[in-house]
């Protein structure tokens, strides 16, 4: 019977949530500097960060499972496109429908509705911020940053998986020493969340050792002292323990990490929404916390309502795209056999 990785249903839901509260108390100046939701939940943001490990773990892991290989870089974005595309392109669809009825509200006082074509189209290739143009939904410049992850774990996973360590070491630190050159539009500098992941791909599918675990730890530590601050350690570390735990499975653990995406997606043009609402209509402070906790409410609401229906429909037909077929299902059988099984046989991808 497979397992699954429970813990990363919690991060999941933990990681949306986080960056939610985040935009909800910090954006529009909703809240004052010193009110205790907008310090608590500043370090919300690093939600993004926890997202970035969770891909550098599941997606190699998805791919070992699979017996990945180059030859099967067209059953990978198959998979990639159906499961990610059509809810990301939807959300920015609907985040311009709010955009139009947004203007049709009477106390409306902002720039008419307009559409740039060229904006919109951007957004199919992740192209917005290259080419100059906004994002109809501001957090989608992670999903353009998770995007150029799958393209580069597609061509390198026969570095990053090689059973000897050297070469996935050696292609982990040019990987990493490519943040000194690109731009922040560009994964590599994000390199050491998604390297963390990968480490512990490794360590889950046996490819890693406790001593080789514990230096390489070191390193990734070292790493992030030189070039973040004391709370990305933090977050790295929690994360890694996290995810690490035998976790049961509940109810609230499965319904956030189902939801996540979705309420990652829709809670900048519906949550926010709410806050930028009330702003022009409540100046109590303490009503306005309430506000944070209501925008908190209506996105996940809204978000299991589009997990359901738009969500849910495409992350189904993507896991029936198959890596093995099945004149290679026997092969595949006694390939399990020879190798040690991880703890973990099976972890949902997002």
């Amino acid at each position: 019977m497979n397992k699954h990785l429970y813990s990363l249903d919690y991060l999941r839901g933990f990681a949306a949530i986080s960056v939610c509260l985040f935009h909800f108390t910090d954006k529009l100046d909703y809240l004052p500097s010193t009110d205790i939701f907008k310090n608590i939940f500043s370090w919300g943001h690093y939600g993004v960060e926890i997202f970035f490990i969770i891909s550098g773990l599941v997606i190699p892991y998805s791919m070992e499972k699979g017996k990945y290989t180059l030859s099967k870089i067209g059953i990978f974005f198959k998979k990639r496109i159906i499961r990610i595309e059509p809810p990301f392109l939807i959300s920015i669809l609907l985040a311009l429908a709010l955009n139009y009825a947004t203007t049709l509200s009477p106390v409306y006082n902002g720039k008419p509705f307009d559409i740039d074509y060229l904006q919109l189209s951007y957004h199919i290739g992740y192209l917005n911020a290259f080419m100059g143009k906004d994002w109809l939904n501001p957090v989608c410049w992670t999903l353009a940053i998770e995007f150029q992850y799958y393209i580069l774990i597609a061509l390198l996973f026969p570095l990053f998986s090689n059973k000897r360590l050297l070469v996935c070491v050696a292609s982990l630190i040019i990987f990493n020493a490519l943040s000194l050159i690109f731009t922040r539009n560009f994964v590599f500098n994000f390199a050491i969340f998604f390297t963390v992941g990968i480490l512990l791909y490794r360590y889950l599918v046996n490819k890693l050792n406790i001593l080789e675990a514990f230096i390489l730890s070191g390193a990734v530590l070292t790493v992030l002292l030189f070039q973040y601050t004391y709370k990305e350690i933090v977050v790295v570390v929690v994360t890694c323990i996290f995810v690490l735990l035998p976790m049961r499975r509940t109810s609230i653990g499965v319904f956030l990490g189902n939801i996540s995406f979705s309420l990652y997606l829709l809670h900048f043009p519906i949550g926010l929404r709410v806050i930028n609402l009330t702003q022009r209509f409540l100046e109590t402070q303490s009503l306005r916390q309430l506000m944070v906790i209501a925008a908190l409410i209506i996105s996940i609401a809204a978000a299991y309502i589009y997990y359901i229906y738009i969500e849910k429909p495409f992350k189904e037909l993507a896991q029936r795209v198959q890596y093995t077929t099945t004149e290679s299902a026997n092969d595949n059988f006694k390939w399990q056999k020879r190798v040690k099984k991880p703890p973990y046989e099976a972890i949902d991808v997002v």
